[in-house]
């Protein structure tokens, strides 16, 4: 909610023409979108005014997921928590194993690991590392040492 709200007065003190917002919940189970514009569209049509998109999305192939999850595997999204103090508390890795291109849900299984998500001083989409299902049932990704698994 915030970020449509900083949006939206950014655009009304004329900092930009066009924002884009996007926004995941549900612990990456939702993902949400929305394009705000200060000008009209430019063929004089009017936005819709409910989503264009079809309910299910048919026409692409959907990849398996594998809850418990082994082996090297490239990162496809992140997120990062933070403590109030600024330093980052938790990872979230969503990636595809490169064995058998299933998807997964992982944990940083180690600090070094959260330190590359968090600085952000190199993307770690497109990157390999690896993952293995944890003790306590989570799985866990490293990008460098498996031996913190």
């Amino acid at each position: 909610m915030h970020s449509l709200t900083a949006m939206v007065r950014e655009l009304r003190n004329r900092n930009g023409q066009h924002g884009l917002i996007l926004a995941n919940g549900g612990v990456l189970t939702y993902q949400h979108v929305v394009c705000l514009s200060t000008r009209p569209r430019r063929d004089g049509s009017a936005y819709p005014d409910r989503n264009p998109l079809p309910f299910h999305v048919t026409d692409v192939a959907v990849p398996s997921i594998s809850a418990r999850a082994d082996g090297e595997a490239v990162v496809e999204t992140y997120t990062a928590e933070f403590n109030r103090n600024g330093t980052p508390s938790k990872g979230f890795i969503v990636g595809r194993l490169i064995s058998n291109d299933h998807r997964f849900v992982a944990n940083t299984g180690d600090i070094k690991s959260l330190e590359q998500l968090a600085i952000g001083s190199r993307e770690p989409i497109g990157r390999t590392g690896l993952v293995r299902g944890g003790d306590s049932g989570r799985n866990l990704f490293v990008f460098d040492e498996i031996s913190k698994l």
